[in-house]
């Protein structure tokens, strides 16, 4: 990969181009990652459903993922049986 560093002075919005992007190897979703001095694009994180689990997995006690029982039938509108 070619590093490549560009100076601006920025007289308005700052646009970064889509041909840059795909050369950083930043396509689809991106977050910005905003701090002092520093603004990071980064690709958005997707968490796979199992994993998100096994975070929250123990958060009221010690048991696993596996222990809850997530199949939820729903009933009406606002309710989960």
């Amino acid at each position: 990969m070619v590093t490549r560093e560009i100076e601006i002075v920025p007289k308005g919005d700052l646009v970064v181009g889509r041909q840059t992007l795909r050369e950083a190897g930043l396509t689809g979703r991106l977050r910005l990652i905003v701090q002092k001095g520093e603004i990071r694009v980064v690709p958005e994180s997707v968490l796979e459903p199992k994993k998100i689990l096994e975070n929250l997995a123990g958060c009221l006690g010690r048991e696993s993922a596996t222990e809850y029982d997530f199949q939820l039938k729903i009933g009406g509108l606002y309710e989960a049986r």
